[in-house]
């Protein structure tokens, strides 16, 4: 495959994908009863998309600290009944008693017998962790890196003929020369490791339920899954049927024994539930709307704070994909509308860390404030202190239709991936700056009904999450039975 040629979108990449899994049967190959293929399925599926997208590295500092710090704190891991994997970046909202972490925070009224973990996912947050208000028992970054030196180091299995069977597919079909025999079995032999380390971890701890807001962690799920241990995964961004890591529902029984997902999707709302239709999870009845604490907390923002004014405000948020054809709209967008507002642009906190881009063509434009990704201002306060929402592909779409705030999509590069959006009301399309430009000039941003805000979020987080928790028998007050804990 040639990756130069025309991006697809990620519909198109689904199907691609999937047509080339009947092809060639990567998914029934099976190294001790695991599927390899769905370890690199995301990776291979980006890949093809080309979308480019690079995190800051975490620096070699950070993870010789981890394992340092993650060695002395696993010998102090308490027991408890809820294991919450979070992540440093989700220490966003500073409060008085310090950073609270988005996803886990507001659920300490339903289930107090909880800890969390957390590792490095994002440069820049450690003074965060620091001053956290629950700060994480653990840091599973040490799990992460050393199971990433155990693999490579001592690999478990030398050879197979998966690892064979999958390169030469990969390389034949994709012409992905670099995915050899050994680097795929360099992936099973990372995942083995962590799957071992995270059983440790859940042994120390003996929890009856893991939550986790990630649809990567295998190796975790992977270590609940040989416990009994029921695991929910918590949605976290834009997570429909054709997602690389959402399993397709026409598996045939030989490619789907084995395959690791979790006992239930917590979904935002219906929205989310009715995307994911067409999959696996869906079929199999393990999708559950919850809402999201974030979006609860943003909702009482835009009901107290929001007030329509004669200057509007706008507030674009970022994901580090297409900077330089975005940085052209937005230029344009400032030269051909000469109206007074204030226009916030959000720099996605992991994937858009270069603020210096953004601070060279916009600082000098009085109308234009630039907020960094690790800042502890909220993209979603801001989403509901505005009259507009701009972005390309972003949840944040989502996010805004949930608080209420009209949403716009600039019409460039992966936007298709939210085409299912441009029919509900309060939602535009936005093809030129020009088209940008009217919209402000006119101040026809449009409104959010509140039956659609409900669609995209359903409310009463803490309470859903709880029923969903009961459904599986591992509610605050019921039996330890059938879990580590027994």
């Amino acid at each position: 495959m040639n990756e130069s040629q025309q991006k697809m979108t990620e519909a198109e990449v689904s199907t691609f994908v999937r047509d080339f899994e009947r092809r060639t049967g990567v998914f029934a190959e099976r190294v001790n009863g695991s599927a390899v293929w769905q370890l690199i399925r995301f990776e291979i599926s980006v890949r093809i998309q080309g979308l480019g997208l690079e995190r800051a590295p975490a620096g070699r500092r950070r993870l010789v600290g981890s394992l340092l710090r993650g060695l002395v704190q696993f010998f102090r891991l308490p027991r408890s009944s809820y294991f919450c994997k979070t992540f440093d970046s989700a220490y966003r909202r500073e409060t008085s008693e310090g950073f609270e972490d988005i996803y886990f925070d507001d659920l300490k009224s339903v289930i107090p017998d909880m800890i969390k973990v957390s590792s490095c996912d994002a440069a820049g947050y450690e003074q965060r962790i620091a001053k956290a208000s629950t700060p994480p028992v653990f840091d599973d970054t040490s799990v992460i890196a050393l199971s990433a030196i155990l693999g490579r180091v001592f690999p478990v299995v030398v050879s197979n003929p998966a690892f064979e069977a999958i390169s030469r597919a990969i390389t034949s079909e994709l012409s992905f020369e670099d995915y050899t025999p050994a680097r795929i079995r360099r992936v099973y032999n990372v995942f083995w490791w962590r799957v071992m380390l995270y059983r440790l971890v859940l042994w120390r701890v003996r929890p009856k339920a893991v939550l986790c807001p990630d649809n990567g962690q295998f190796g975790l799920m992977s270590a609940a899954q040989h416990f009994g241990v029921p695991y929910i995964e918590m949605q976290h961004g834009v997570f429909t049927h054709v997602h690389p890591n959402a399993l397709p529902p026409d598996l045939p029984e030989d490619e789907a024994s084995g395959l690791l997902m979790p006992s239930s999707f917590a979904v935002y709302g219906k929205f989310s539930a009715d995307v994911l239709h067409d999959s696996w999870l869906y079929m199999n009845n393990r999708v559950h709307p919850v809402g999201a604490p974030f979006l609860e907390r943003a909702r009482a923002v835009r009901a107290s704070q929001y007030k329509p004014g004669a200057i509007p405000r706008i507030t674009l948020s970022t994901q580090g994909i297409a900077r330089r054809a975005l940085g052209d709209f937005i230029a344009e967008f400032l030269r051909l509308c000469d109206e007074q507002f204030e226009l916030v642009i959000k720099l996605h906190p992991a994937y858009d860390h270069d603020q210096d881009f953004y601070e060279q063509r916009f600082g000098a434009d009085p109308r234009v404030v630039i907020d960094s990704g690790a800042s502890a201002n909220s993209t979603h306060t801001f989403i509901a202190r505005s009259d507009f929402h701009i972005s390309i592909s972003s949840t944040c779409h989502y996010d805004a239709l949930g608080i209420g705030t009209p949403t716009g999509i600039l019409a460039l590069e992966t936007h298709e991936s939210v085409a299912d959006l441009l029919d509900v009301s309060g939602v535009h399309l936005i093809e030129t700056p020009a088209d940008l430009a009217g919209l402000v000039r006119a101040r026809s941003f449009g409104v959010v009904p509140d039956e659609t805000s409900r669609y995209f979020f359903e409310r009463d987080f803490p309470g859903r999450v709880e029923a969903v928790l009961a459904s599986m028998s591992v509610a605050p007050g019921t039996s330890d039975k059938d879990t580590v804990a027994a």
